[in-house]
């Protein structure tokens, strides 16, 4: 099957215990609920008040966006691995955590990770992520610290943070608040991660972010395989990367979908004080797969935008490219990557 055809798995700890959640919450009055969330999302206005006010707002953020959310931040916290293999994070700080999809990401990826702490100004996501975690059989997660809380304070624990987080959080700030948070995030720990949806404008803010990280002594990590301008911007397309998830019966259904699985389509941004491993390139575009030739389009250590075509007769290296993923880094760290 061709790889970019893969189905990341949400698993089943987190889906039992959001299905524990919404229990109780008819399909029709999410499905409503979840429809009114979309038009607010996708009207790229600036909130005057918390998008997540109510219990029935969260309870539908929980069906709609958690399962995705989950999914694309352990696909990004992922990379941090190859690119500071050394980094074993014990605390984890995350800025307008939700209902807590990036700590539960993090739980699953990060094995030493011992102490979280999520900042979130909904009471209500605050009381239904508790709940959700509730359920959990992680530790971590049950022993995680929330908090309610609002820009521009800082936490007097984020300072003892390994890695700080802020997941589709920019976006429903001014260009003057973002940079706050960004400022923050530093603040907060020597690893930084920042995810937005992979839209024009959502990779507009994950630039600003990156801009911000360079200026404030940070090496980015991911996805760029350098630190010059984006060539992507150069050309005036944008960045961005997908996971495809698996949808459940109930994520379907509240979002109308006939499909078993979506595509969420994401821009971020890593950036570390720590020692960085970085790749040649980075896969920019799933591979086009021809009869004994795979084109990879790459972003390039020299900070440029190039295609790579590999042919069959280049044995291991044309195997690889063939199990190569949008997204990856390349040449793969191994050749055998499932």
């Amino acid at each position: 099957a061709n790889p970019s055809n893969r189905v990341s798995v949400v698993p089943s700890s987190l889906r039992d215990c959001i299905d524990d959640a919404l229990a109780g919450t008819t399909a029709a009055a999410l499905t409503r609920d979840v429809e009114r969330l979309i038009d607010t999302y996708r009207s790229g206005n600036i909130p005057v008040t918390p998008i997540l006010a109510t219990a029935e707002d969260v309870l539908a953020y929980t069906a709609y966006r958690m399962p995705a959310t989950y999914a694309v931040a352990s696909a990004a916290l992922r990379q941090l691995h190859f690119g500071v293999p050394d980094l074993q994070p014990r605390a984890l700080i995350d800025f307008g955590a939700g209902t807590g999809a990036v700590s539960w990401a993090a739980a699953d990826v990060w094995p030493t990770l011992s102490n979280v702490t999520l900042l979130e100004q909904s009471a209500a996501a605050i009381s239904i992520g508790q709940r959700i975690v509730r359920s959990s059989t992680s530790v971590v997660l049950q022993s995680a610290a929330w908090r309610q809380w609002r820009l521009p304070t800082i936490e007097a624990d984020a300072e003892t943070a390994d890695v700080a987080t802020a997941a589709y959080v920019l976006g429903e700030l001014t260009e003057h608040q973002q940079a706050t948070l960004i400022t923050l995030l530093m603040t907060a720990a020597p690893t930084v991660v920042v995810i937005e949806p992979g839209t024009p404008a959502g990779y507009a803010r994950i630039i600003r972010a990156r801009t911000a990280l360079i200026d404030g002594g940070f090496t980015i990590v991911a996805p760029c395989p350098h630190e010059f301008t984006c060539p992507m911007l150069e050309r005036g397309d944008w960045c961005h990367f997908a996971e495809r998830l698996d949808r459940s019966r109930l994520h379907r259904s509240v979002k109308a979908g006939d499909l078993s699985y979506e595509d969420e389509k994401y821009s971020y941004v890593m950036a570390t004080r720590e020692p960085v491993h970085r790749p040649a390139a980075r896969i920019l575009r799933h591979p086009q797969l021809r009869k004994g030739l795979v084109s990879l389009e790459l972003c390039t250590s020299p900070g440029a935008a190039a295609e790579e075509r590999i042919s069959k007769s280049q044995g291991a290296l044309y195997k690889a490219a063939r199990n190569a993923r949008w997204g990856d880094s390349w040449p793969p760290v191994s050749p055998d990557r499932d």
